[in-house]
């Protein structure tokens, strides 16, 4: 099994169509899909997410769950597992 796609829970983008109308998305990750990045303009150099894993630890007696999210240029986002729904895929 392995993650897909995670979707946030209770975070989001802020987007500002104009000044009457604000609107707040639900952040996602798909793997394949290229990295959004809200206020630049789509110029097909963004990474694309190539793998997202689980992780759960013990580190000073505190539990962990996080995400972590790979992309093509090399980085890595780290993302708290409480916030955030995976879909999972054989």
């Amino acid at each position: 099994m392995k993650i897909v796609s995670l979707q946030s829970v209770g975070l989001g983008t802020y987007f500002s169509g104009n000044e009457d109308e604000t609107t707040y998305s639900p952040t996602l990750y798909t793997v394949g899909d290229r990295i959004e990045r809200v206020g630049y303009f789509d110029n097909g150099n963004e990474p694309k997410v190539t793998e997202i894993n689980y992780q759960q630890g013990d580190f000073d007696a505190y539990g962990f769950e996080i995400y972590t999210v790979h992309t093509s240029d090399g980085h890595i986002r780290v993302l708290p597992a409480d916030k955030y729904i995976a879909e999972w895929s054989e």
